[in-house]
């Protein structure tokens, strides 16, 4: 048996961007559904909510987000994923 420091359920942009976090700090085991590619965040259609362009903007971006959530997102929750976006972006690329 393989002993493990870190014990990730899912393969979605959350749990592999915590994987990939503390891998640095032990080892990591991933357990997902059936297979690396079955997560919502592989069907998320254009992945991370952020203004990453000078076309797009913060509203814009709030706007377009709440009209796709169809009346199911709350407005300060939406505000707050599209702010910390650029951020979070930033972190998976470094």
């Amino acid at each position: 048996m393989n002993p493990f420091d870190f014990l990730v359920l899912g393969s979605g942009i959350a749990g592999l961007s915590f994987a990939l976090k503390v891998s640095a700090q032990g080892r990591v085991a991933i357990i997902t559904k059936k297979n690396r590619a079955e997560s919502n965040t592989n069907y998320a259609q254009g992945g991370i909510a952020a203004v990453t362009s000078r076309e797009d903007s913060f509203e814009m971006h709030v706007r377009d987000t709440l009209e796709a959530g169809a009346g199911l997102c709350r407005e300060e929750v939406v505000r707050a994923i599209v702010q910390e976006g650029p951020a979070r972006i930033a972190e998976l690329i470094e």
